[in-house]
């Protein structure tokens, strides 16, 4: 056999592609993380209703990526396939993204309404613009090499995305959120702070004394918040306080917390953070962000595999040869198990740090953490695929990432260090199976070819996405009922079984997805060697 001639792809354009990643997990990033959270600690939604309404949307947004995969497939135009889609549907993308983030005032059910439909345009817009960048990966070299290297530029780029989301998103949430109107000075009467607020659902606050005698102290405390008939209390932790507006005058007992000053003399400031606007303005940046990359990602790109030439397109043909590819089924099945452990784990830490930890504030300094141990380990990812072979290399991932995520449940509330020990090491264990698995789909594509005569690119990485979707899909509404199931009840303090089952979807419950995902890795029979093999001889047909 003739070696060929590796193909030179410059930087810029690795980048270039790398960047449409990035815009896309500026909003992916956003809804694993922060989205359940969203609706049911500031839009109000249940966590119950919050999680079927994952499920239902979600399942039709998974069965339409093969439907645009189909369509990529058959489109003709002087950019190409895939490309043009990025050019045509990047602003609808950011439009619909911060309609999602928006709160209007409506009913319990009307709330829904809302949820459901600008979640499910989400969606949708989101499989128009993201299969067809997924399916460029296919096209933007013949070489399975090169693809692997665009696979580790396209996942450190999206883990940029993960750490300007987790970074910022909360920052940008308090800042937007808060405002001159919403700071006001009140007199503490009968060491109580009296407060008088309408309006209705969940608002941040913060507290600073004014007391001048005191030297002016400014503190954030953990409080009591209560109604005429009962308690409501939201966060323990010593950065906010958060309340329900819209029930009268709130009494809050604040003796315990400025020790030094005598309060029924004191003036305290007010900070009230509204954190609905907060999440509609930051989802405005990042729309403005996410529009601006996927642009540059259609004028830095080329697509320069062809299907062979004379092939006749035909969508039955098409399926058929999917559904005949057995290391795409394989692959199927991962997508599935990988997802569904990374959406539990990381829709549940928001909760985690608020309810168990007693801190959310430590939230984004964890999730940084791990994006930026991830990212660590992303670069090192075409590195290691040469060393231990794609498929080898998966399965000790996916074997570490079980381990380590087993032992986080061991944790108490106060080990902050070993929490973020822990976080870094399960992050770089899994952080080289998103391009490991993106690089193994186009060599499903290319086993397609191989075998058939024929390739449908799109096709074949929107049924891969379409997996990943199902795994999304479960993961997300899992969360919202385990949630519901353990007794969970938004901005109140949590019971001994909500507390368990946050800290069990934190470790035992993800490890089981990727558990599963390392032995399902061994049926995969896709190696180095033999798609080596596969390369030499598609290079000498389409030669």
């Amino acid at each position: 056999m003739t070696e060929q001639r590796e193909e030179r792809i410059s930087i810029k354009e690795k980048i270039g592609f790398g960047l449409g990643d990035t815009a896309s997990n500026l909003f992916f990033q956003t809804f694993m993380l922060f989205l359940l959270y969203f609706y049911t600690d500031v839009y109000g939604i249940s966590a119950g209703v919050a999680g079927t309404m994952f499920l239902v949307t979600r399942i039709w947004d998974s069965i339409n990526d093969p439907i645009m995969g189909i369509i990529c497939d058959r489109t003709k135009t002087r950019w190409g396939k895939f490309r043009p889609y990025l050019l045509w549907l990047a602003i609808p993308f950011g439009i619909i993204g911060v309609l999602t983030f928006t709160t209007p005032d409506f009913s319990v059910s009307g709330k829904i309404i809302y949820a459901y439909i600008t979640y499910t345009l989400m969606m949708m817009i989101y499989t128009a613009i993201n299969i067809p960048y997924s399916a460029l990966m296919g096209v933007v070299s013949a070489s399975p090499l090169q693809r692997t290297s665009f696979s580790q530029y396209r996942f450190i780029f999206a883990f940029i995305g993960a750490f300007i989301v987790q970074g910022t998103m909360l920052p940008m949430v308090n800042s937007f959120g808060k405002n001159d109107q919403s700071v006001v000075t009140v007199r503490v009467q009968q060491n109580h702070i009296i407060l008088s607020e309408t309006g209705t659902g969940t608002t941040k606050m913060e507290l600073k004394t004014l007391d001048d005698d005191a030297k002016s102290i400014q503190k954030s405390i953990p409080v009591l918040v209560l109604k005429p008939e009962d308690f409501i209390i939201a966060d323990t932790s010593n950065d906010n306080i958060y309340l329900k507006q819209g029930f009268g005058t709130y009494t809050v007992d604040a003796a315990n917390y400025f020790p030094d000053i005598k309060l029924h003399d004191a003036n305290i400031e007010v900070s009230l953070i509204n954190e609905r606007k907060g999440f509609s303005n930051a989802m405005m940046v990042m729309a403005v962000l996410a529009v601006i990359m996927f642009f540059t990602t259609f004028f830095t790109t080329k697509e320069r595999v062809q299907p062979p030439e004379g092939q006749k397109t035909s969508l039955k043909n098409d399926v058929k040869d999917l559904l005949a590819n057995k290391p795409w089924w394989i692959l199927f099945a991962l997508g599935i198990f990988t997802l569904s452990h990374v959406s539990i784990r990381n829709g549940a830490i928001m909760y985690y740090f608020k309810y168990y930890v007693g801190s959310d504030t430590l939230a984004s300094a964890f999730m940084l953490a791990g994006t930026l141990a991830t990212i660590a380990s992303i670069m090192m990812t075409n590195y290691l695929s040469r060393l231990f072979g794609k498929k080898r290399l998966y399965i000790l991932s996916m074997a570490f990432t079980t381990l380590f995520a087993v032992v986080f449940g061991l944790l108490g509330k106060d080990d902050i260090v070993l929490m973020f020990t822990l976080q870094i090491l399960i992050s770089f264990s899994f952080g080289p199976t998103a391009p490991l698995i993106f690089a193994m789909y186009t060599d499903a594509a290319d086993y397609s070819e191989y075998t058939k005569g024929r390739r449908a690119t799109g096709l074949i990485m929107s049924a891969s996405t379409m997996a990943q979707k199902f795994g999304w899909t479960i993961g997300g509404a899992v969360a919202g009922w385990l949630l519901a199931a353990f007794g969970f009840k938004a901005n109140m303090a949590q019971g001994e079984d909500a507390l368990t089952g946050i800290r069990l979807m934190m470790s035992a419950i993800p490890a089981i997805g990727s558990f599963l995902g390392a032995i399902l890795m061994m049926f995969y029979k896709l190696d180095d060697k033999f798609m080596k093999t596969v390369e030499i001889e598609l290079s000498k047909r389409r030669a």
